[in-house]
């Protein structure tokens, strides 16, 4: 705990789509996913529109444009007309193609904003990705200056977008200089680095420790992988103990991680040995060898307590 500070984090945002994250400075055309209002590119205050909006500018130009496209052919339709016959039709032809456009438009509007929203976002990419990372390094200077949270939560945002290890490792560093709570929106799945990081290991032990719900399939197949590099640690054993008793919130994970299970039996709390206990008694015929290691535990461990009687 020594040298770690306590931080009430921002509330992180969601989203439906990443890309609702973005927004771009209208008088440099910067992009960002960060919530200053002021651009880091050339300072502008008030300046940003979401990408939504953006979206939604670029449809009103198009409709507009269209517009008069077709207003034009209808003018030039009845400028043409040599009787009085031929200028009712040609009116009467622009008012209905003006009306058709109208209700195309209303009828595939959500299909002409997916479409014009992915045109956006392929043409910016290199945009959108400089943006990003003057993101990035606004949260470097913060690390530079101490400032662990803001660069955390900075981080995290721009995590939703870029997820390359690079971003991963400084939240992990970050985050490992924080007193960690249950109360604190933390995040686990998306932190696993690619190969073996010991500041990872070292912030799964505590996050484990104060919420095991963080504890999914891909930190156990990462653990799994890692096991005797992390039990070379100096909390090492003590983290596959703690990621073995949190494998135990789910059914499945006992027997599909069986052999991490089955190092840690003596280990595990007496609640989670309790559930264990149950689930090899229910399953009788899967891991077998857990389920026997199991029973000599309760025999030798609980053979007092009245709650194991019935798998002694």
């Amino acid at each position: 705990m020594s040298g770690k500070i306590p931080v009430d984090l921002r509330k992180a945002r969601h989203t439906a789509h990443t890309y609702e994250r973005l927004k771009q400075c209208t008088r440099c055309g910067t992009y960002s996913v960060l919530w200053h209002d002021n651009c880091l590119s050339c300072g502008a205050e008030r300046k940003f529109l979401s990408i939504r909006d953006i979206v939604s500018s670029v449809l009103r130009r198009n409709i507009q444009r269209d517009a008069l496209i077709l207003a034009a052919i209808a003018c030039a339709a009845f400028y043409l007309a040599r009787t009085f016959q031929e200028m009712a039709l040609s009116a009467g032809a622009g008012v209905l193609l003006i009306a058709v456009y109208a209700f195309l438009r209303r009828r595939y509007a959500e299909a002409l904003m997916n479409n014009t929203l992915r045109k956006l976002l392929l043409g910016e990419n290199r945009a959108i990705r400089r943006g990003i990372l003057l993101d990035v390094d606004d949260a470097a200077s913060d690390m530079e200056d101490g400032d662990f949270k803001s660069a955390y939560e900075k981080l995290r945002e721009i995590g939703a977008l870029i997820t390359g290890s690079h971003i991963r490792n400084l939240k992990v560093y970050c985050l490992n200089r924080f007193i960690l709570r249950s109360d604190m929106e933390l995040e686990l799945g998306t932190l696993i680095p690619d190969e073996f990081e010991p500041g990872f290991i070292t912030y799964l032990y505590e996050a484990a420790k104060v919420n095991p719900g963080l504890v999914q399939r891909d930190t156990l197949d990462y653990v799994q992988k890692y096991r005797v590099q992390i039990g070379g640690m100096v909390e090492g054993r003590a983290t596959l103990a703690l990621v073995a008793a949190a494998a135990l919130r789910v059914k499945e994970y006992a027997f599909e991680y069986a052999s991490l299970l089955y190092d840690f039996v003596d280990e595990l709390p007496r609640e989670r040995f309790l559930r264990l206990c149950r689930l090899v008694k229910d399953n009788p015929d899967r891991a077998p060898e857990l389920r026997q290691k199991v029973l000599e535990t309760a025999a030798g461990k609980y053979g007092n307590d009245p709650e194991f009687e019935g798998f002694l």
